[in-house]
């Protein structure tokens, strides 16, 4: 993973709040953050607190991992849905 891309990692925060139709204030409210706080996240200026994340995952129902490296967890979950998979079946003879 290396080092966390804030910005990236803010615009998934982003486009999550706005799918569930959340205001930056509405969200910053729920978190216990002032609007200015999450808006600097958003944006990439600052980086959340471990705390304040595992809010975000239990709202949106994801895991932290799609919050903090979307990009790497894209790339996993493509990886393993492109596996076969083989039905065992017993063959007589």
């Amino acid at each position: 993973m290396g080092r966390l891309d804030i910005k990236r990692m803010g615009l998934e925060i982003r486009l999550r709040r706005i799918q569930n139709g959340l205001t930056q204030t509405e969200f910053a409210a729920f978190l216990g953050v002032s609007q200015t706080h999450l808006s600097n996240a958003e944006s990439g200026r600052v980086a959340l607190s471990l705390k304040i994340l595992i809010k975000i995952k239990n709202r949106f129902g994801c895991t932290l991992d799609e919050i903090v490296d979307p990009e790497s967890y894209k790339k996993l979950m493509n990886k393993q849905n492109g596996f076969k998979k083989y039905e065992l079946v017993r063959c007589d003879e």
